[in-house]
């Protein structure tokens, strides 16, 4: 149970602690058109109209509200009150009162100072800093027509508020409108420049910030973290890098990134946060540092640490709280106060939270009464939200589960999905819920049940198009393997499902590209109607997220609601499609699970594809042949298969004392538990297509051995290799779309290639990864050596294949810029002999990404990077891209495999069939060799599978005779590996034989 309670404990402590900005109301639509009001200090254009009031001393006269820089919350509100406006009457009203108090919920301010406004009237100004994000903000009291006028707004909106609290709500400029020089704005430029932000600024700020707390709340933490990456990005361009404000921003990034598991990143965030919040404006900072501490630490397993970190985070948020504990009812008055919400919320989640960990440390009956007084937190101050309740619940039931009380567990997962359904129907977090109640019913023996609940969080799945982590997953194959065993008559349907249902399931380094690269194609200027339909899927994705979030605050029962909800997701189904159609690739991008039919009619009679999940402590492995699905029981899980493709890749590298003695034992031992248990169904398939899960997606499948070995392997030895042409995909649903795509590429031009590159300098590597989170990766990358080898395997590739020489671009031409400018979309074979970074290699490299040489006079090597997302600019047509300085492994031996499934995708979209790429550093001639062959098979008419595996076999049969002896070990012949089809052939063998000698 440990992965699926781990999965969703932190969203709404990253989401919930920010309290909503009330103080600015979104203009509705039927709101009353605005009039002009001339320009801010920033010359963005303003208009004023009617706005909401707030508490006054006095009654108010006229509330108007004042929109900038085409932002839809206000950045400025101006209340006209009645009554004298004396001096003594603007001391007052700026020094205490309903007003200020208001105004003290939402900022912070100096004291008032006195000063004029243009025209000369008096005023009293207030340099105010707002609790959430920081930015500066002004406010005033002033003597206005017909009294006193109180307005408050962005710093820069203080020419507008002069104008309206004047009388004067036309004209433009930075002047209040003729009467005499303003001292107040004098006083506000003094205090920042007028042209450091503006109203768009602090509104793009709020709207990721809203966009990351929803994003967070539906558990998609891959997105959020892009939001809120975006959002800091915005505040440190305007306030600086160390701005103390950044410190909310910086968590909640932080958070996200651990909640991906992404532990070293997010500490790194957690620090500077850490420093910066002793001097934030928002007094709720320090609790959400120890708070995000906490749950930081239980994201990395520690839960006493958890513990303390939490119990310290509850009493920062109670000394935030007054009263709360003496309250019972609506406690309206209470949460009036932004601060004070925010405060209830943290305190609820830290207290549960709280009882996670209490849970994992076995003080279950100490979590159990931990997790009553986060309920009771919320219900005093009248604040239960379907999504909190939801997330109580199933903490709930994580604490049964460790105490053995499964009937319970299970009772309470019910119910929190329900809960669910109302807060967020359809999204992850029901379906989270009803898999985690679907595998409590199977623990307790009722797998009628664990099925029913299996197969509505899957329908979710699939309708959202959406994955689960492994561990979630493999119970409900479990439950469909013990039925199909139970029922023989029903077994066919069932493997199929089993088929199915394994595709549901996502590792977080995949789900992170697919978010990458749907931000990327929402803002690529290539192609606008791709930009326009994702750009529509963004507005209705967010449209459903505003509606889910009235839906919560609505109560159980709403009609029109739920009509306006089924609406808009009849919009998104339509908005999927749309984008479907303007990019066929868009498909390789999702996760997307296709039934076992659909990949049988892609096959050719005589392939087969083999997939896998590795759970926790088992898996399954499942082949699709001939119509029917075949699944086997994996008896070990995925740390154990890890260990044996960690032996494996160690023995296949050249290391410091050369290369090493091969680990047959460990290649034979991955062939028993993965290909031997389904020998009799791949029995006579020429082509076997492979989709790998987790640790061996780094693992070239070729190299597997059939039979046991004595000693070292010899070329003869029962490599899979000899046995099947051999295509890897990262998914099945992958295979169906190349397929579908036809079999060839329709390029007029053979070949162009790109190879020798010059590597950035050491200077520029530290600028591009700067030394205080990433000096190891600057090391890294700096010994990233030339490839001298690339020149002559590029030269040798476009001699065979007939192209022009200036078809071959090398050295310090091989920069990104040159590379973009060729069309790409002409050539058959773009063969890319250079440096593919993985995140497996480099910790803060978040895409994968392809070295060039960077251009003359870069500042930094990033220009010398072409990420993953940015492949999906470039325009293919090509049967094959070659990448032959790949490395799967990288120190820490963890996500490169992964990271190059998502860097295949990203080609695929881009208009490549296949890529062959290499799993580790290669030797020059047997890299040469191999690319040469396979080229020249592929060139006489074999398929990309047939002509790779036709050089790897004549290396092998060749090795102690015209090639050394040594060749025959895997190091030599295997690191190369073809994902995707390539050049499909027509009604060529798929295993052509290779020849006898070279």
């Amino acid at each position: 149970m440990r992965a699926p309670i781990l999965l969703g404990l932190a969203f709404l402590a990253a989401a919930c602690t920010e309290p909503q900005p009330d103080s600015y109301v979104t203009r509705t639509g039927g709101a009353v058109a605005g009039e002009p009001a001339g320009t801010d200090a920033r010359n963005e254009a303003c208009q004023v109209q009617p706005g909401r009031s707030v508490p006054a001393d006095r009654p108010v006269l006229r509330a108007r509200e004042a929109y900038c820089g085409g932002w839809t919350q206000p950045a400025a509100r101006v209340l006209e009150l009645s009554g004298s406006a004396t001096e003594a009457d603007l001391d007052a009203i700026a020094a205490s009162g309903l007003w200020r108090s208001w105004l003290d919920q939402r900022v912070t301010c100096a004291a008032p100072t006195r000063t004029t406004i243009a025209g000369g009237g008096s005023a009293r100004l207030l340099a105010c800093t707002r609790r959430t994000g920081g930015w500066p903000h002004v406010a005033i009291v002033t003597a206005g027509p017909s009294g006193p006028v109180v307005a408050d707004g962005v710093a820069t909106s203080l020419p507008v508020i002069e104008r309206l609290a004047t009388g004067r709500s036309g004209g433009g400029g930075t002047a209040a409108g003729g009467g005499g020089r303003s001292a107040a704005l004098e006083l506000a430029v003094a205090r920042l420049s007028a042209d450091a932000f503006g109203a768009s600024d602090v509104g793009r700020y709020e709207q990721l910030m809203a966009l990351g707390r929803d994003l967070n709340q539906t558990e998609n933490f891959a997105a959020a973290e892009d939001a809120y990456r975006a959002a800091l990005a915005v505040q440190e361009r305007v306030m600086g890098r160390d701005n103390p404000n950044s410190s909310t921003a910086m968590l909640h990034l932080a958070i996200n990134l651990s909640n991906q598991r992404r532990l070293a990143e997010a500490q790194v965030l957690l620090d500077r946060a850490a420093s910066l919040a002793p001097r934030a404006a928002d007094p709720a900072t320090r609790a959400r540092v120890l708070h995000y501490r906490g749950l930081h630490a239980l994201n990395g397993g520690d839960a006493n640490a958890a513990i303390t970190l939490l119990q310290q985070a509850e009493g920062a948020y109670v000394a935030l709280t007054p009263n709360l504990t003496a309250r019972e009812g609506d406690g309206s008055d209470l949460l009036a106060d932004p601060l004070v919400q925010s405060a209830v919320l943290g305190l609820a989640e830290a207290k549960r939270n709280r009882a996670v960990a209490l849970s994992r440390a076995g003080r279950g009956a100490e979590s159990s009464a931990l997790i009553a007084e986060s309920r009771a937190v919320l219900r005093r101050a009248g604040l239960e939200p379907n999504m909190m309740v939801g997330r109580a619940l199933r903490t709930e039931a994580g604490t049964d589960i460790r105490m053995g009380r499964t009937e319970g567990a299970a009772q309470l997962m019910e119910r929190a999905a329900s809960r669910f359904a109302i807060a967020a129907p359809g999204e992850r977090p029901e379906a989270v819920t009803l898999f985690l109640a679907g595998q409590q019913r199977l623990r307790g023996g009722r797998r009628p049940e664990a099925l029913t609940a299996f197969r509505a969080g899957a329908a979710i799945l699939r309708a959202r198009q959406i994955g689960l982590p492994v561990g979630l997953v493999v119970p409900y194959l479990d439950a469909l393997d013990q039925e199909a065993t139970a029922n023989p008559g029903l077994a066919g349907a069932l493997r199929a499902e089993m088929f199915g249902a394994a595709q549901l399931a996502q590792r977080s380094s995949t789900a992170r590209f697919v978010q990458q690269a749907s931000a990327r194609l929402g803002v690529s200027e290539g192609n606008q109607a791709v930009q326009g339909a994702v750009r529509g899927l963004q507005d209705v994705d967010r449209e459903l997220r505003e509606l889910f979030a009235e839906r919560d605050a609505a109560g159980p029962s709403n009609t029109a609601l739920d009509a306006r909800i089924a609406a808009a997701q009849a919009r998104r189904a339509e908005a999927e499609s749309q984008v479907a159609s303007a990019a066929p690739g868009y498909r390789q991008l999702l996760l997307a699970a296709v039934d076992a039919d659909s990949v049988a009619r892609s096959l050719a009679p005589d392939e087969a594809l083999l997939t896998m999940l590795l759970g926790p402590r088992e898996g399954f492995v499942m082949v699709v042949r001939g119509g029917r699905v075949d699944a086997r029981r994996v008896p070990v899980g995925e740390e154990a298969v890890a260990a044996l493709v960690t032996r494996v890749r160690r023995s296949s590298e050249i290391g410091a004392g050369g290369v090493p003695r091969f680990d047959a034992a460990a290649a034979h031992e991955l062939h028993r538990l993965l290909v031997t248990p389904l020998d009799s169904a791949l029995r006579g398939t020429s082509t076997l297509v492979v989709a790998p899960d987790g640790p061996l997606l780094a693992l070239p499948f070729g190299l597997l051995l059939g039979q046991p070995v004595q000693g070292d392997p010899t070329g003869a030895a029962d490599w899979l290799i000899r046995r099947h042409a051999i295509v890897h995909v990262p998914s099945p649903q992958t295979l169906v779309t190349l397929r579908a795509a036809g079999t060839g590429s329709a390029a007029p031009l053979p070949y162009i290639g790109f190879g020798d590159f010059v590597p950035p300098s050491g200077a520029q590597f530290a600028r591009s990864f700067p030394a205080n989170r990433c000096g190891t990766d600057a090391r890294l990358a700096t010994g990233l050596g030339r490839l001298p080898g690339t020149r002559a395997e590029v030269l040798a590739s476009r001699a065979l294949l007939g192209a022009a020489p200036d078809r071959a671009i090398l050295g310090a031409e091989f920069t990104l810029a040159n590379m973009r400018r060729q069309r790409l979309d002409q050539y058959r074979v773009v063969h890319l002999a250079t440096h593919a970074l993985l995140p497996g290699e480099l910790s803060c490299l978040t895409e994968p990404s392809i070295v060039a040489s960077p251009p003359g006079g870069a500042p930094s090597a990033d220009p010398a990077f072409l990420k993953a997302s940015e492949v999906l600019d470039i325009k293919m047509d090509a049967d094959l891209v070659i990448l032959s300085a790949c490395n799967t492994g990288g120190p820490g031996g963890e996500g490169g495999g992964e990271a190059l499934s998502g860097l295949a995708r990203a080609f695929f979209y881009a208009g490549a069939r296949g890529l062959m790429v290499t799993h580790w550093a290669v030797d020059d001639a047997a890299a040469a060799l191999t690319v040469a062959d396979t080229l020249r098979r592929q060139q006489g008419g074999a398929s990309s599978a047939a002509a790779l595996r036709g050089a790897q076999v004549l290396i092998l049969d060749e090795a102690g005779r015209n090639l050394p002896a040594a060749f025959a070990h895997p190091y030599y012949w295997a690191p190369f590996v073809l994902i995707g089809d390539g050049r499909r052939a027509g009604a060529a063998s798929a295993a052509a034989p290779a020849p006898a000698r070279l």
